[in-house]
């Protein structure tokens, strides 16, 4: 399961990148708690965005990180404040670093769940925003992320978003 995961996660981002044809492509910077991360919205219609996206955190000595994830919008209306909903799939991977001789092993737990939120443009090819997420996530058998090892979890957040469009 977890060789099929990234090879789909990977085909799921290059998709949506080459059939985005004419339409409007962005790039966000997000914050979440002290996490960073890149989303690349793709307008698919006058409402519709889909957003695959990449957070990465790295601790020295510790591992790294990684968060794929695509998420599906619908924008109630596209003007200067846009709120939308949308979905969220993808994957939570933590990469322990060589150095950590306690721990060795990948753990990969999955996350789906719904957001609420809204952009507000400041002109067509800049915008500020806000979401709300509510997420389950599914924990490998080893994961100490959720304090939950190979159960269900569920989870809020908020994220900041600065979207430049082109």
């Amino acid at each position: 399961m977890k060789r099929i995961l990234l090879p789909l996660i990977f085909i799921l981002f290059s998709t949506s990148l080459f059939s985005q044809g004419s339409k409007q492509v962005g790039i966000s910077g997000s914050i979440q708690g002290s996490q960073f991360g890149v989303y690349v919205p793709i307008w698919l219609g006058e409402k519709f965005v889909i957003a695959p996206a990449l957070d990465i955190a790295f601790a020295e000595k510790i591992g790294t990180d990684f968060g794929f994830s695509i998420g599906p919008r619908y924008y109630f209306q596209k003007a200067k404040v846009s709120p939308y909903a949308g979905l969220r799939i993808g994957a939570l991977i933590n990469k322990p670093s060589s150095d950590n001789t306690t721990d060795t092993e990948t753990k990969v737990d999955l996350l789906g769940g719904l957001a609420f939120g809204g952009e507000y443009f400041l002109s067509d090819n800049f915008s500020f925003g806000v979401e709300l997420q509510g997420n389950f996530t599914k924990s490998d058998e080893n994961s100490y992320r959720f304090g939950n090892p190979d159960g269900l979890n569920f989870n809020t957040g908020t994220v900041i978003l600065a979207t430049l469009y082109f």
